[in-house]
């Protein structure tokens, strides 16, 4: 790596986002006006708008690289901007620590995490540090960047991806997952989505029941018979999907109890005893944690660990009103950006998992049996087979020694595996691109 570019690459901040995590750098509110600043900056240059980029340093800016060389002046910048855009593409993320502002003066710091990816080879690493931008305001009263530095702290890690990788899908929230889109029910979404599955060659996929869901509802109730004659499986996902962070240990292994019958009276003979806990939170306290592990291992529970989790549930009620709507404009940017939002966290699971672990472990994927996904399903399989990945059971997958690991920690948020140990460990997460969740809740209103 050019690690003198990795100075340009930092100015890419705001366009991407940490990965969500209960761990983050601590920072002050920064001052608005220099976050948005920030950002229009950054757009240029992620988007390799080199002139825009260098307007927006004063004529005779100071640009001091990590290695201590200087770069200043107007033409010496854009031949470094030139040069740099042109061998990677940067993605970056900022944790402004402090913004002072005196008179015609500002100074930006914080810290900063990069991911660099190679044109000519696509090979990607991480980098980290701290900046500063000190500022001046012109006669114009805008701010003009008049001298900018920062370090790289450590080693680059390198984010190099297994070219076959392997993953078992996983569905949680049977047998009703989502709201329905008008005309559909859950018989129908269940006979789908297994079909799917079968057609795949992915018999004995599990699904993760609320027994809640079956009480009195008798289309659910076909709809979990439907996806089990079909050659799935069931693991427990809680009777009623309570938050450990919000439930005494005691209750919360009270509703998994509670589960126990409708999985025995609906799985039988099958191996009925995996656990997924619901939103993925696993205790905000170890004394929630250790009992609640203890109560599992006690009873012969494995748990359904997910390394691969892009929170796919989020585009289903989008799809519902679009579909309502007849707005093929907004169905088409629902699958577009669903299949997007997927491959970019995919990836992110996979880096986390070379930071975390050294390694890719194989994988497992969480999905849910909602409407969109089931519609989608068929192109997701596509995309992973296209990316390399080959399909394996739950059981084969967490065989991997790496699902016997705890990082025995108290997490509010939990998370993936890697989530979890990432949190724990306090180590850096990649650059990513955020969820569209702003434009899901919005669209079709």
């Amino acid at each position: 790596m050019t690690r003198g570019f990795a100075l340009i690459c930092v100015l890419a901040a705001g366009i991407v986002a940490a990965a969500q995590s209960s761990y983050t750098p601590a920072a002050e509110d920064e001052n608005a006006e220099f976050a948005k600043l920030r950002q229009e900056w950054a757009r240029n240059l992620h988007e390799k708008r080199v002139e825009a980029s260098v307007a927006a340093y004063a004529p005779e800016a100071e640009f001091i690289q990590p290695d201590g060389s200087h770069v200043r002046g107007t033409a010496a910048l854009r031949a470094l901007y030139t040069a740099g855009t042109a061998i990677f593409d940067s993605e970056l993320i900022f944790f402004a620590s402090h913004v002072d502002v005196a008179a015609g003066h500002a100074t930006d710091a914080g810290q900063y995490r990069e991911a660099l990816t190679g044109r000519a080879d696509g090979k990607r690493q991480m980098i980290g540090g701290h900046y500063t931008t000190e500022y001046q305001r012109a006669a114009d009263g805008h701010w003009l960047i008049a001298k900018q530095s920062w370090t790289i702290e450590g080693a680059p890690i390198v984010l190099d991806l297994a070219p076959h990788p392997v993953v078992s899908l996983t569905f949680d929230d049977l047998p009703a997952a989502g709201s329905l889109p008008a005309g559909m029910n859950r018989t129908q979404i269940a006979t789908q989505l297994s079909g799917e599955l079968k057609a795949a060659r992915m018999e004995g996929t599990y699904g993760m029941v609320n027994g809640s869901k079956l009480e009195n509802d008798p289309d659910a109730q076909r709809a979990l018979h439907v996806w089990l004659d079909a050659g799935m499986n069931i693991g427990s996902h809680t009777w009623s999907h309570p938050s450990l962070t919000a439930s005494t240990a005691e209750a919360y292994i009270g509703d998994i109890e509670k589960n126990e019958a409708p999985l025995a009276q609906y799985g039988q003979l099958r191996d009925w005893k995996w656990f997924r806990y619901p939103y993925l939170w696993e205790g905000d306290t170890l004394e929630k944690r250790h009992a609640v592990r203890g109560w599992l291992k006690e009873h012969g529970y494995r748990v359904a660990q997910v390394t691969l989790d892009f929170e796919d549930y989020a585009w289903n009620d989008a799809y519902g009103r679009c579909q309502a709507k007849n707005d093929a404009a907004s169905l088409q940017w629902l699958h577009d950006s669903y299949l997007a939002t997927a491959a970019e966290y995919i990836r992110l699971g996979r880096e986390e998992q070379l930071i975390a672990f050294g390694y890719e472990v194989p994988n497992v994927m969480l999905l849910h049996a909602t409407a969109f996904t089931t519609y989608m399903l068929p192109e997701l399989i596509e995309q992973l087979r296209g990316a390399g990945f080959s399909f394996e059971s739950l059981a084969q997958v967490e065989n991997d020694p790496v699902y016997a690991e705890d990082p025995d920690a108290a997490l509010k948020y939990g998370g993936t595996l890697p989530d979890q140990f990432m949190d724990a460990r306090h180590l850096p997460y990649p650059p990513v691109e955020p969820k569209p969740f702003d434009r899901l809740q919005n669209i079709c209103k």
